[in-house]
């Protein structure tokens, strides 16, 4: 046990780069990760939100908070997200692929448009920023953290949400099997599955009362997540007290799975 760190989820000198972190479970996720003293790169394409979001973590822990304004439909340069993040910090040791859009349609009103473009942002950018970001975490030699989001519909069907399902199936499956080719490298593939949270993405299910009232019914604790309720999983995955731990997907749904 000698090997144990006093506080195996301190993050001090870690660099984190989060996608999707201008509000939201983002901003959750990252602030969780700058109070375990992680510095961070934060990714979105709200400009201004991020901005606030940036300077606020910076304010309020002390941590190096930096953004870049980037569209994850463009899967053809992201090796540049990574490479600013070393020059800046000098390396990358936490990426979180938080990143999502979807489209509320019915399956037979969704057109290829539509279902080409959540799965370049929910699927393909996740896959290939992990490997620029698996790249250098092999180079660094010290293993890493990659954390993916999944979600409750990549296990079970929700409707109206038929394309997400699909891309965060997509995520599931993304999830095991990186966990599996760089373990040898000590880099560790874990995800974590939302079930129903408040938050800008989700805000207009959340107007319909009858449709409130049906989803909380499903929850066990009785209520919906809100951005904070993820910050502890992400600082635990990210930390070395999950070191033995890849290949899962942990399900943070007030008990939706369970039940």
């Amino acid at each position: 046990m000698s090997d144990l760190p006093l506080n195996p989820f301190d993050l001090t000198g870690k660099v984190s780069l989060v996608t999707g972190s201008a509000a939201g479970i983002g901003s959750g996720m990252a602030l969780g990760l700058a109070r375990a003293g992680s510095d961070l790169m934060l990714v979105d394409i709200q400009e201004e939100k991020l901005a606030e979001t940036a300077s606020h973590l910076s304010q309020s822990t002390g941590r190096r908070v930096l953004y870049t304004v980037y569209d994850l439909e463009n899967v053809s340069d992201l090796s540049s997200l990574v490479s600013r993040c070393v020059q800046e910090f000098g390396r990358l040791d936490i990426l979180v692929n938080n990143a999502a859009v979807t489209v509320r349609k019915p399956f037979m009103e969704i057109t290829p448009e539509e279902f080409d473009r959540v799965l370049r942002v929910n699927s393909r950018a996740p896959y290939f920023l992990s490997q620029e970001a698996a790249r250098q975490m092999i180079s660094q030699g010290e293993g890493g953290k990659i954390i993916n989001m999944a979600s409750l519909t990549s296990k079970i069907g929700v409707q109206g949400v038929s394309v997400y399902g699909v891309s965060k199936g997509g995520v599931y499956s993304l999830t095991k099997g990186l966990a599996v080719e760089l373990a040898r490298h000590g880099i560790c593939v874990n995800a974590i599955a939302p079930g129903f949270f408040v938050t800008d993405l989700t805000s207009p299910v959340w107007e319909d009362p009858e449709y409130r009232e049906r989803v909380m019914s499903r929850i066990p604790m009785g209520r919906a997540g809100s951005p904070a309720d993820a910050a502890g999983t992400v600082v635990y995955l990210a930390s070395s007290a999950s070191d033995y731990l890849t290949g899962r997907v942990l399900f943070l749904d007030g008990g939706w799975m369970a039940s």
